[in-house]
């Protein structure tokens, strides 16, 4: 009785120890995303998002870092890009312009309304393009974002890829489907990231 009462405590204690690291989802990549999306669900592949996390480096606790992967990425098209949260009650964004004309231009901080001057406002951070991976990425500094402190929680992650204008005239008329959100269904969330530094 003593044997099978001490083999229960072991067990118990290596559940209890093992339990909370398994649970608890703590950072995304490529392989375990916050958001996930079904490919093929626009017309367009350089807009098709494929899924976005988000993750930090531990030797750069200022910045919060989000990637987007898509399933053709094109950087030399009118697009915009972006992963939205929230955070004690604001919504943030990572945002992305992308232009046939001129260079592309990476933002993260407060959600703006789709207008020029507004998105304007926002502030640029740094950013990366991978062709070989088809995966965009922000390094947004965290005091742009509210900034957030090791425990604290983004919730309602979403993200998506519009064509911009003209080509949303163009594929309008066309009828094309040129935008994708991410989750798909209207009112979803994906996962929700803690702030781990």
């Amino acid at each position: 009785m003593k044997q099978k009462s001490f083999s229960l405590f072991v067990c118990i204690m290596l559940i209890a120890t093992i339990l909370p690291i398994s649970t608890t989802v703590f950072a995304g990549n490529v392989i375990n995303p916050e958001i996930v999306d079904d490919v093929g669900d626009t017309d367009l592949v350089f807009l098709d998002i494929e899924s976005a996390w988000f993750y930090e480096n531990p030797s750069e606790p200022d910045y919060l870092y989000t990637s987007l992967k898509i399933n053709d990425l094109k950087e030399n098209f009118n697009a915009v890009f972006s992963i939205r949260w929230t955070f004690n009650g604001v919504v943030y964004v990572a945002g992305l312009d992308t232009f046939s004309y001129k260079s592309s231009e990476f933002r993260g901080g407060l959600r703006q309304r789709a207008t020029f001057w507004q998105w304007k406002s926002m502030s640029r951070c740094d950013g990366t393009f991978d062709h070989s991976t088809n995966i965009i990425t922000w390094k947004i500094p965290k005091n742009s974002i509210g900034n957030p402190q090791q425990g604290d929680v983004l919730t309602n992650t979403e993200c998506s890829a519009v064509a911009g204008f003209p080509l949303s005239l163009i594929y309008l008329f066309m009828g094309v489907k040129d935008r994708d959100f991410a989750p798909d269904e209207h009112g979803t969330y994906g996962q929700n990231y803690v702030i781990q530094y």
